[in-house]
């Protein structure tokens, strides 16, 4: 091979080598833009789940509540209405009440002594 060939050889081998450097550098920007986009995507479906779950949990506290609240007005009108009936009884039956009173107080008492 002459010089001349052995020059241009040369001078085409450089080339090659600076198109591999650059697409190698281009290679390298590319991946870390695609990492942060990555990046980025995660972030956001990891807001996505953070926000719907916090709705829904606010939905079940808003949903206990009222469901609480209803309950509790239910067991006091029930507890009303039961002293109402045993306000009633006592008016209208007072031995039978005192009796019965005694009653559950000796039975009280039995249970205490074992």
């Amino acid at each position: 091979m002459t010089t001349r060939a052995k020059t241009a050889a040369s001078e085409e081998i450089e080339a090659i080598e600076e198109l591999m450097e650059d697409l190698e550098k281009r290679l390298r920007r590319l991946s870390g833009t695609a990492r942060r986009e990555a990046s980025g995507a995660s972030n956001d479906v990891h807001d996505f789940v953070s926000d719907a779950l916090s709705r829904i949990t606010s939905r079940v506290r808003e949903t206990a509540s009222g469901a609480t609240q209803s309950i509790a007005d239910e067991a006091g009108r029930m507890g009303g209405d039961a002293l109402k009936k045993v306000l009633s009884e006592v008016e209208d039956r007072p031995l039978m009440m005192l009796g019965i009173a005694a009653g559950v107080g000796f039975l009280f008492g039995l249970a205490n002594r074992r």
